[in-house]
């Protein structure tokens, strides 16, 4: 038992010497003492940037509150400071262009979906629609419903010119059959 007992004293001792040969324990603690230290600068500037972010966001708000009553005054005619006029002149101006857009935009939309399904876009085999410019009916995969004088590829399926030699999109050479006669 003492012999076990000073082994381990020996290889405590060495482990002991290892340490202080590498500047000790306190030589430990302070690089810790300064990895810590290093690592609350960084928790302090993330703190300090995100208030910034957040004030920074704090007053865009308030310039933008104080741009939509200048504005409002501006549209009242009880604006009293001359050197906003022509800043609000031009925001309305661009809202009146944005509400001309929104008008022909939203034009736009209900011309797409009011758009009238006639007997060229059924089906000929199912007789339910056919999206426009489809090849083959989604319903039953029939052929889509060609239009007057035009084709379809019999390679890729593109829509052919009246006359057309080669294909527009693969560009492979057409028969007879491919291509709609005039």
């Amino acid at each position: 038992m003492a012999e076990l007992l000073g082994t381990f004293r020996e290889k405590a001792e060495g482990l002991i010497a290892a340490i202080n040969e590498k500047g000790g324990i306190s030589a430990t603690i302070a690089g810790l003492r300064q990895q810590m230290a290093v690592a609350d600068r960084r928790r302090a500037i993330g703190k300090v940037r995100s208030q910034l972010k957040r004030l920074d966001r704090q007053i865009t708000e308030m310039i933008t509150a104080v741009g939509v009553q200048a504005v409002g005054l501006h549209k009242a005619g009880t604006l009293s400071a001359p050197e906003l006029e022509p800043l609000c002149h031009h925001i309305v101006e661009l809202e009146a262009a944005v509400a001309q857009q929104k008008t022909a935009l939203a034009r736009l939309e209900s011309m797409t979906r009011e758009r009238p399904v006639g007997s060229a876009d059924l089906c000929p085999a199912c007789g339910k629609a056919v999206l426009e410019g489809g090849t083959f009916c989604p319903h039953c995969g029939a052929a889509a419903p060609k239009g007057e004088g035009q084709g379809f590829c019999a390679h890729c399926g593109a829509s052919l010119r009246s006359g057309a030699r080669f294909c527009a999109k693969c560009g492979r050479r057409l028969g007879d059959a491919d291509n709609p006669q005039e």
